[in-house]
């Protein structure tokens, strides 16, 4: 069977995906289980070059960057570039997960009203996302998540 084939022809079991994905559609358990573990991954990724950044900035001498991370890792070992990481995740999972309510429920708020309003979909959606995006990034300049 060749793709071109394999296009044209419907299957029993297609998987039907709806152009908009609404908050009200989420099952929130997995959408803030699998935010909070994604966004620790990408922390834990991060999380060394920030402690690099933290040495840098109350170093009392200019010192390269490389060299810092070298003499972590000799005299602290792994475990040095990655202390104070569990505090860290513990203020911003739930700072995150706040963000990302606030995030989805305007949107879906505003998307409604201005559909309601007679604006057409795209810019419905446009004025949606910028709302709320300038509503979300406001509010965490507070958490320092923006």
């Amino acid at each position: 069977m060749s793709l071109s084939t394999a296009a044209e022809e419907p299957t029993a079991q297609e998987i039907r995906i709806p152009a908009d994905i609404e908050w009200q559609m989420l099952d929130k358990s997995k959408f803030f289980l699998l935010g909070a573990a994604l966004f620790s991954g990408v922390s834990a990724t991060l999380y060394p070059v920030v402690v690099l950044k933290t040495r840098q900035q109350v170093a009392q001498s200019h010192v390269p960057c490389v060299r810092t991370a070298i003499w972590i890792m000799r005299h602290e070992g792994i475990r040095g570039l990655y202390r104070g990481f569990g505090t860290s995740l513990t203020g911003t999972i739930p700072a995150r997960a706040l963000y990302m309510t606030a995030l989805e429920v305007t949107k879906s708020n505003v998307g409604k009203a201005t559909t309601r309003l007679g604006f057409p979909e795209p810019t419905s959606a446009a004025v949606a996302n910028a709302v709320a995006g300038l509503k979300c990034c406001n509010g965490a300049q507070v958490l320092d998540t923006c």
